[in-house]
Parts: C-alpha cells; sequence; structure tokens
C-alpha cells in the first residue's frame, strides 16, 4: 500500500485501555481527534492486536504502555500507522502523571516524527 508523504495536520490517537476516557476528553478538549479504548463498545476488553487493528483501519497512532504485548500485536498488525509508548514509571497513572502524558501528547501531536500518523513508526514518549 503506498504512503502519502503529506505531513498530518494533527495526530489521531487511540488511548490503549489504561487509560481513560477522561484522559481522552482532556486530548480532545486540546484539538486532538482521540478514542479511549475502555469507552469503545468494542475495544474495552479487545486484545492488543484487535486495538492496533482498528487504530489502523481509522488512521489512529494506538498509545499504550504494554511493551511485550503490543509488540506482539505490532508483528501481528504490521499495516499500522504507529504506536506510542508511555513508560509507567514516567507517566503513572496518577493525576500528575495523567496530566504529563497529556502535555507529552499535545507536544508529540504537534510536532511528531516523521512517519508517526501515516507509517508504521513505533516510538516512546519523552
Amino acid at each position: 500500500m503506498p504512503f502519502s508523504h503529506a505531513r498530518p495536520t494533527r495526530l489521531r490517537y487511540l488511548l490503549d485501555a489504561h487509560y481513560s476516557p477522561a484522559l481522552a476528553a482532556d486530548l480532545i478538549a486540546a484539538g486532538f481527534d482521540t478514542l479511549a479504548a475502555v469507552a469503545h463498545p468494542t475495544l474495552h476488553d479487545a486484545a492488543d492486536s484487535e486495538v492496533l487493528a482498528f487504530a489502523a483501519a481509522e488512521d489512529r497512532v494506538a498509545v499504550t504502555e504494554d511493551v511485550t504485548t503490543f509488540g506482539l500485536a505490532i508483528a501481528l498488525v504490521p499495516n499500522h500507522v504507529g504506536v506510542v509508548y508511555c513508560h509507567q514509571r514516567r507517566f503513572p497513572r496518577r493525576p500528575s502523571g495523567l496530566n504529563r502524558i497529556k502535555v507529552a501528547l499535545e507536544l508529540l501531536g504537534k510536532n511528531p516524527p516523521a512517519g508517526l500518523g501515516r507509517d508504521p513508526v513505533v516510538w516512546w514518549l519523552d
């Protein structure tokens, strides 16, 4: 499948099951098209490969902390448009950590590395 060389204006995110709809709402308020898997009727209990396949079908970058299991999902769904890993120690799922991940995803979305959002790029969030 040919890839577009146009850079997306904003990344579209799909937050894995670890992240709440509140984080998605905060990113939406900041101007990012974002879905939380836990709030989606078919994704809340889905396997990582199903989550990534859904993200790929919608041109969404998957955001997760599941390095091991998403590694397998990446092998099963090689046509994704990006996976962003968030280390749990750096971005704990407490209010302060969730605020840090929100800010980091906003910055990433405004200035993504080459290919993220259109090519199968894997990125670690700073």
